[in-house]
Parts: structure tokens; sequence; C-alpha cells
């Protein structure tokens, strides 16, 4: 259930140094030019990769997007941010469309598993952890937020254990965290869902992983249900705590499982929506199995 930077300080040496640390992190993808875009060259190369991205699910291929919108989207939001590398916007909206890139296009592993590693170096780019404070809350929520999307990308790939090892699962946790400090209506409350499912998920490894508890959970789940409950994937992540750890529940996770299962989706997030069906009802036909 992994769905989920900041700004440069003021000196221009600094600044310099920022916007190099972001290209040497982006080098895959050839020489950029270090050019300073004007405010409205920014908001014009943000535009053009917002129309993309709302386009990204224009053609359907099977239950996956053709890929070639969501890839202009990431393109131009590449441009924006060699640009202008303080741009938080430009930086949360690159790690957003990454992750749709990866998670729901139909691109092939080689070139899933570069945008991965281009996500991850976007997270840890110098100025890419909202260590400081520029940029609007919103914006700081969002970069943080898409980062702790980052890292789940990586532990998909290589299972739980591994990354509560290596501190990425504490690294989610921290992004996830300081970006529902800021900001809890992000993605509809996405930090919520997120940090109830590492707490419901992830492997308790003492002196590694001490700070996840099972009993968080549930009212993170409630917390993000109460603040959208028409998103589906706030009733699934409701439904699932309530099946794990809520016994005399069951028949209200049954019923938010029945609810996502027969809602068309969304217009806007139609793969993803659909994907979040697609849970929905094999959490419904698991059970059906368990009482025959």
């Amino acid at each position: 259930m992994f769905q989920g930077p900041s700004g440069l300080y003021s000196p221009e040496m600094e600044k310099a140094f920022r916007r190099a640390g972001c290209l040497l992190s982006l080098g895959m993808f050839g020489a950029l030019l270090l050019l300073s875009l004007s405010p409205a060259e920014v908001c014009a190369e943000i535009a053009a990769g917002d129309r993309a991205w709302s386009l990204r699910a224009e053609k359907i291929e099977g239950d996956r997007a053709d890929p070639r919108n969501i890839e202009e989207a990431i393109l131009q939001y590449r441009k924006t941010l060699s640009g202008s590398p303080e741009s938080l916007e430009a930086r949360w909206k690159l790690l957003r469309a990454l992750q749709y890139a990866v998670d729901f296009s139909s691109l092939s592993e080689p070139r899933q598993d570069q945008y991965v590693k281009e996500a991850i170096a976007l997270a840890q780019t110098p100025g890419g952890d909202s260590g400081d404070e520029s940029g609007t809350k919103p914006d700081q929520a969002r970069v943080l937020f898409w980062s702790s999307i980052a890292w789940g990308m990586r532990a998909q790939r290589v299972g739980l254990l591994t990354i509560v090892r290596e501190g990425v699962a504490k690294r989610m946790q921290d992004d996830a965290q300081r970006s529902l400090d800021l900001d809890p209506s992000v993605d509809q409350g996405g930090a919520l869902r997120l940090l109830s499912r590492l707490n419901a998920t992830l492997p308790r490894v003492p002196f590694v992983s001490g700070w996840v508890d099972r009993k968080e959970a549930l009212p993170l789940a409630e917390r993000a249900y109460q603040l959208d409950p028409d998103h589906p994937g706030n009733r699934l992540v409701l439904a699932l705590v309530l099946l794990e750890r809520e016994p005399g529940r069951r028949q209200e996770a049954v019923s938010l499982l029945e609810q996502i299962s027969k809602t068309p989706p969304r217009p806007a997030f139609y793969i993803e929506d659909v994907r979040i069906q697609e849970q929905a009802r094999d959490s419904l036909a698991d059970l059906e199995k368990k009482n025959q």
C-alpha cells in the first residue's frame, strides 16, 4: 500500500552548489544547461507538465495507462527543475509523475527501474528533503509526501524486512510524518494512509524499527477517513486495518470494501481507482473463501 525536497538557501554560492547537485543526480538523462528560468518560464513549463499529467490515462492498456503522456509530464517537470532547482512545485510534481509512470503505466521493467532510481536520487538531492523552511507549507508537505512514496517504490522491489534493515522504512516514516505535520490534506490524507499501513505491516525489529506501533494503525486510518470519507484509498486503508485489528467491526469493513468495488472510478484518477477496486475485490474474495 505504498502509493508517496525543498528550496535553496539565498546565497548565490549555495544556490550554485545545489543546482550542481540536482544536475548530478539526474545526470543519466544527459547534460543539462545551468540556466535560471524566469518565473514566467517556470509557470509555462509546469503548465505544460500539468497538461500532460491531466491526460495520463487518456489511453488505457489493460489496467495500465499508455506511458506517452506521463513521460511527457516527466520531461516538462524535469526541464523546469533543471532550470529552477528551488521550485518545490516542480520537485513534488516530478516525484508524483515518476511514481505514476512506475506503478500505473505500461512501461517496461528496465524503464521502471530507471525511474525508481531517478525518484530516489531526487529525494536524496541536496535541498530535496525539505530540510530548510523555504517555500509554502503545502508545497513542502507535498515534497515530503512524494519523497516518502519514492522510498516506497524501492520497498516494493526489495521487500519490507530489507527496507527496515536499510533504514529506508524510517526515512519513509519521517518524511510522511513531517508532511502530515505541515499539511494533513496532501493527497486527501495520503500521509495518514501511508503511516497507517507502515505501522500495520512493517516488521518490528528491536533497535531498528522500534517506532512501529500496531495500535497507531487504526487511529491514523480513521483520521484519513474523517478527512475525506469518499476517497477510495481512505476507505480501503480503514477496511484493511479493521479486518486486521478489529474483528468486532468486520461488517463495517465489508461494507467499505463493497462501496469501493461498486463506486465508478473517478475520471481524473481512473487507473488509481481501478487498482484500489482490485484490492478491495481481492479482499472480499479472501473473506468469502475463509467463510466457506
